[in-house]
């Protein structure tokens, strides 16, 4: 069955670790008939959320920014896919930024229109240590508890210390292609 899927990425790094894994999901997918929309959490012009709760009463953000777009493509996709390297222990500021526009979501208006039913992680980090990726994982559950989503599957790289050592790594592209693919 064909899927519908929002691509959140949040690496400045063109051609870094978690896009060329992006990039091999995407392709992934793509081959197995699903329908996949990125939206680059880095090249929006997003405001964070200024957390006043109105978008309860109106059902979505009142910002007027590209942050409209991805509530939109939420109320499209049925799953959602995070992708960011590890920075301080958790996602990158834009990744933080596109998770804090979800709010909207938390109130029953929005949460109404809301499409997506389960989640997938994508992650590299620079450390080899898997528990690197401890504080990303918990918030990830957490978004997925208080949205009512399904964790469906994570893709989880330690030990990426250069730029682009994911998009040299065929075994690795070739996991996260499945991933696309098995959605």
């Amino acid at each position: 069955m064909s899927k519908k899927v929002l691509v959140i990425t949040g690496s400045f790094r063109k051609e870094g670790n978690t896009n060329s894994l992006a990039k091999a999901f995407v392709a992934g997918a793509l081959a197995a008939g699903h329908e996949v929309e990125v939206f680059d959490a880095c090249q929006v012009n997003m405001d964070g959320c200024h957390g006043d709760g109105s978008c309860h009463q109106r059902g979505r953000c009142g910002l007027k920014d590209d942050g409209q777009k991805m509530f939109d493509l939420m109320c499209w996709a049925d799953t959602l896919v995070l992708v960011s390297p590890v920075y301080w222990g958790g996602f990158t500021s834009y990744i933080k930024k596109a998770i804090d526009r979800f709010y909207p979501f938390f109130g029953e208006k929005a949460r109404q229109k809301c499409t997506i039913k389960e989640t997938v992680l994508i992650a590299a980090a620079m450390s080899p240590d898997q528990s690197a990726f401890d504080a990303m994982r918990m918030e990830f559950d957490q978004i997925n508890a208080v949205l009512g989503f399904e964790k469906k599957a994570e893709l989880l790289a330690p030990g990426l210390g250069k730029p682009d050592e994911a998009g040299k790594d065929e075994a690795l592209l070739f996991k996260a292609a499945m991933l696309g693919s098995n959605l």
